[in-house]
């Protein structure tokens, strides 16, 4: 049992003379918002956004095409009526140049721009949304790994307890003023908590891991954090938070923008209705070999040369005026089917908004209840430890017995886990209203 107590003490002294570099809920932000891998790619997300939205894409410059065709051409004549006769080997080489150039396509290219602009919002709204989630996330795993820590102390403390009285009740088993009994019933109780203590440590371990990978670092790397889980409760008031929600909460917003993506769809739609003028140009240079040597021709000529070598420079430009007259209803249906989707798009705002209340009005409530279980467990934690430090004296004068302080021990555990966790539960609800009403990183970070 003496190499047990001293295994346990040798754990702890190693584990706490570990040098920890410092850091503070803010830097832990701050690293996550640097290095969280859900952040990065909404960040890569946010680059092809903004790389599609240019006036390229949106369909305003012409489309440019050069060509080159290569041809070999074999004509075998045998006409008598004919001028030339046999055969004639051709090779021809032709570069080209091709331009089409819509002019006019019922305004498309302004709303397509338009609507890449708002696709780009969105994307930075979908970014921010994982930004708020990540920081929340963040947030609560700081002050869960402060909870597992405060309650690392607490199983401390009561393991320290535990082995101060079993060495004194074991030392009076000694000297012969202790019996068995009361020696196996400390004993017991010491490697209870020598058991909790050791879970409690893995706990505690598990909750930085966890914290290390949410901030996109190595998950080995220790730190001591400098925030606790001292609280200062606030008194909300509901329609505050309400007006605040409307106006600033990442989801509702980003439904606005699909609501005004699907305006810009129906707009789109409407373009089918107007006439289209598309220019076309192009321009091409022909070099061509003739091989002649073995035709034959009506008026022979001794200076006509065997190999001919034509050159030929062409261009063209015109334009296209095109109107759609019929086509089976498709463009009105497709027009139809984008006011429909207009019409989801405010549903669903509706709907978002609802049920943001909802969960508005559930965290709101859950909030003010933990700040009552809070003022509750902070009286009796007071009420426990007092019991606590005067128990121990009595016990050590034999007022009560181990059973006794056990049970008071044990009482003084339990309420100083119970308000460890009123403190980080409130601490969770009052992260979540930040959340709800889009105020989560105005302490952090000014996210555009």
């Amino acid at each position: 049992m003496k190499h047990l107590t001293f295994t346990f003490l040798s754990l702890f002294i190693v584990l706490s003379a570990q040098a920890q570099e410092d850091l503070s809920l803010f830097e832990a932000v701050q690293i996550g918002l640097e290095n969280n891998f859900d952040i990065q790619i909404e960040e890569l997300n946010i680059d092809v956004a903004q790389n599609n939205n240019n006036w390229g894409a949106a369909g305003r410059w012409p489309t440019i095409t050069f060509d080159i065709t290569q041809n070999n051409n074999f004509r075998d004549v045998d006409n008598p009526a004919g001028f030339q006769q046999g055969l004639t080997i051709s090779n021809d080489i032709t570069p080209g140049v091709n331009v089409n150039w819509t002019l006019f396509n019922g305004f498309s290219v302004q709303i397509q721009r338009s609507r890449l602009q708002e696709l780009e919002n969105l994307t930075r709204g979908n970014a921010l949304v994982v930004i708020e989630n990540a920081v929340q996330a963040i947030i609560n795993q700081y002050y869960l790994a402060q909870l597992e820590q405060e309650r690392l102390d607490v199983q401390k403390t009561v393991f320290s307890l535990s082995k101060d009285r079993y060495e004194y009740v074991r030392l009076k088993g000694e000297l012969g003023s202790a019996v068995t009994f009361d020696i196996l019933q400390e004993q017991n109780a010491f490697l209870t908590d020598s058991s909790n203590l050791v879970t409690q440590e893995i706990n505690y371990l598990n909750t930085r891991r966890t914290l290390n990978l949410l901030m996109g670092r190595d998950v080995t790397l220790e730190y001591s954090l400098t925030d606790s889980l001292a609280v200062s409760p606030t008194d909300y008031a509901l329609e505050d938070l309400y007006e605040r929600m409307i106006a600033s909460n990442s989801n509702l917003q980003n439904q606005y923008l699909n609501l005004e993506i699907a305006k810009l769809d129906t707009r789109l739609a409407k373009t089918e209705l107007y006439p289209q003028l598309r220019l076309n140009a192009g321009a091409a240079y022909t070099l061509q070999r003739q091989d002649i040597s073995n035709a034959r021709f009506a008026f022979p000529d001794p200076d006509r040369p065997e190999v001919v070598r034509p050159r030929t420079l062409s261009y063209a430009a015109g334009f296209t005026l095109s109107y759609l007259l019929f086509d089976g209803g498709r463009v009105r249906q497709a027009i139809e089917n984008t006011y429909t989707q207009e019409r989801i798009s405010q549903v669903q705002i509706e709907q978002q908004k609802i049920t943001l209340r909802n969960n508005l009005m559930a965290t709101y409530d859950l909030y003010n209840v933990r700040k009552k279980l809070l003022s509750i467990s902070e009286e009796n934690i007071r009420a426990a430890q007092l019991n606590l430090d005067l128990s121990e004296e009595r016990f050590r004068n034999g007022t009560i017995n181990s059973f006794d302080y056990r049970d008071i021990q044990v009482n003084y555990l339990n309420t100083a886990l119970t308000n460890i966790q009123a403190k980080y539960d409130l601490i969770e609800s009052e992260t979540e209203l930040l959340r709800l009403t889009g105020g989560i990183l105005s302490e952090y970070e000014n996210v555009n």
